[in-house]
């Protein structure tokens, strides 16, 4: 009766007499009760932001994790209590509030845009790309980049990323310095790449620029965008817009205004999840994928766990905390190794996702992969103590990779050991057999030696640089390490031990790489194959 009261007393969100209606286009939502040419023209602007950060990081498919939804307020006093003029994650989506006439908070849609779009870039380059972008000037499809701040906020940053991305000397190419920084190259190679000049004279150039007080416009290409003509107005139901506007609403209000909706609208989803209730959004058939990642979260069975997981990476294929969260359910390596990989490729700023597709890697011994693994996790790292934390894992991975490739060797040296061991083992077998035949033997009878060659009484160490099929039989030419090339016959290939690490079969033609080996052979020179002796026994060395 008491939560009854509560609700019947809260506050209502939405006047009842508001025509709420929406305008979508990539990455985003725009909904207003301010009519359909309002919701348009500011879609058409965010449109044109989205075109110009394509056109300056050179990225040709721009989008964003989340939805960006934007409430359009028809005027200041009805956007009084409500978050505008910046962004905040609420449930599945972006959420931030402009009031009609006001220009959309650029430098926080090109932080969405990056942390979305492009892999982890130092500091100073994203909050100087933000700075810049915070002044993007738009007029239907002429767009300009480089408008100056107030003085106050010209910082270094902002002058370093003006001079690469506005000005005709560098902001062709800054796209070039962009790739190379999240690919992983220092600022040295960066800028030699892209601008062929040191870092030290990119600052020496920027601090020069910012005092000079002559800053450049760059005039970017406007995408032709009709607004009338190419976005679709379509109504949006009052308690939708309802908890829309709720989520511009921060603690106890917010949750006032989800309750409210409850209260006056019946059961809502995305009410149910604004107020935590996940189970019960779910229930209530709830599509927001963070909705059903945080109920699996609460699930004590792993199978219902997992379930719920795959159903959020199914409603949003490009989040990759499902797929992290599913690789700690893995029930082998290899499934969460896949799943980790997939996490890695969607979010490559995350250093815990590194990590632990380092660690997976490891565990399978991967080492390779662990220590491009690592080496992107200290890319990604927030802080220089994280960095330093991760690099010394980093030097971790390598010490056990060089530990695991010298055990590997000494197991290969055994078995090799092992054998010719057992090569003579048999050799000596066979040779105790003919001996007590030959002693039981009547006498004058002649007994027929085991091999119908002598025992291999040369060898020869050098690389196998070529192999010449001829029918049945192969020859050898081997490079001995004075330089003297040898050419050896394998006369029958069912007579020969071959030994070793690596492929332990001989392939026609040149050897490439060449290979080193012992050979042993028995001297015996043919004449038209041009041949020293006959081929008994090869060892691949490593």
């Amino acid at each position: 009766m008491l939560l009854l009261a509560v609700l019947l007393a809260a506050p209502a969100a939405l006047p009842a007499a508001d025509a709420w209606v929406t305008v979508r286009a990539g990455p985003f939502e725009v909904y207003t009760s301010a009519g359909g040419r309002a919701a348009r023209e500011l879609l058409a602007d965010l449109e044109q932001f989205r075109n110009a950060f394509r056109q300056v990081t050179g990225k040709e498919e721009v989008s964003s994790v989340w939805p960006i939804r934007v409430v359009l307020f028809d005027s200041a006093r009805r956007a009084q209590g409500y978050r505008t003029g910046g962004f905040e994650l609420r449930r599945d989506g972006w959420a931030g509030g402009l009031v009609k006439g006001q220009k959309p908070p650029f430098a926080a849609l090109t932080r969405i845009l990056l942390e979305s779009n492009l892999g982890p870039l130092p500091e100073e380059v994203e909050r100087g790309l933000e700075a810049v972008f915070s002044t993007l000037a738009i007029d239907r499809t002429r767009v300009v980049l480089g408008e100056p701040p107030p003085a106050p906020e010209r910082t270094p940053a902002w002058a370093k990323m003006h001079l690469l991305a506005v000005t005709a000397d560098y902001g062709g190419r800054v796209r070039v310095f962009l790739s190379n920084l999240e690919q992983g190259a220092d600022y040295v190679a960066a800028y030699k790449n892209a601008f062929a000049r040191t870092p030290e004279e990119i600052d020496r150039a920027a601090a020069a620029y910012a005092e000079s007080g002559n800053f450049e416009l760059r005039k970017l290409t406007g995408a032709p965008i009709d607004p009338a003509r190419d976005y679709r107005v379509r109504d949006v139901a009052e308690s939708q817009a309802a908890v829309l506007v709720a989520d511009l609403r921060e603690g106890e209000a917010a949750q006032a205004g989800y309750r409210d909706v409850l209260n006056r609208y019946g059961s809502s989803p995305e009410a149910l999840e604004g107020l935590g209730l996940y189970e019960e959004a779910v229930a209530a058939g709830s599509a927001s994928a963070r909705c059903h990642l945080e109920h699996a979260l609460r699930l004590a069975d792993p199978v219902k766990a997992r379930a719920a997981l795959e159903k959020a990476a199914a409603l949003n294929p490009r989040w990759a905390e499902p797929l992290f969260r599913l690789a700690l359910l893995a029930a082998d390596a290899s499934e969460k190794l896949r799943y980790l990989r997939k996490a890695v490729l969607l979010a490559p700023r995350s250093s815990s996702y590194w990590e632990a597709l380092a660690e997976a890697a490891l565990t399978a011994k991967e080492f390779t992969e662990a220590g491009r693994a690592w080496a992107a996790a200290e890319r990604a790292a927030g802080s220089p103590q994280e960095r330093e934390r991760l690099r010394l894992a980093r030097r971790r991975v390598e010490a056990e990779r060089i530990a695991h490739a010298e055990e590997a060797k000494r197991r290969e040296r055994d078995q090799i050991a092992q054998l010719k061991e057992k090569l003579l083992e048999n050799i000596r077998e066979a040779e105790a057999r003919v001996a007590r035949k030959n002693a039981e033997a009547p006498p004058g009878e002649k007994v027929v030696e085991w091999w119908d060659d002598p025992r291999p009484a040369e060898k020869l160490r050098g690389k196998l640089v070529q192999v010449d099929c001829i029918g049945a039989q192969a020859r050898l030419a081997v490079d001995s390490p004075d330089g003297k090339r040898v050419q050896l016959l394998i006369r029958d290939a069912t007579q020969v031990v071959i030994l070793g690490g690596g492929e332990q079969t001989l392939r026609c033609g040149p050897q490439k790489p060449p290979r080193e080996a012992l050979i042993e052979f028995v001297k015996q020179t043919d004449a038209k194959l041009k041949t020293a002796g006959e081929v008994r026994l090869i060892e691949f060395l490593p």
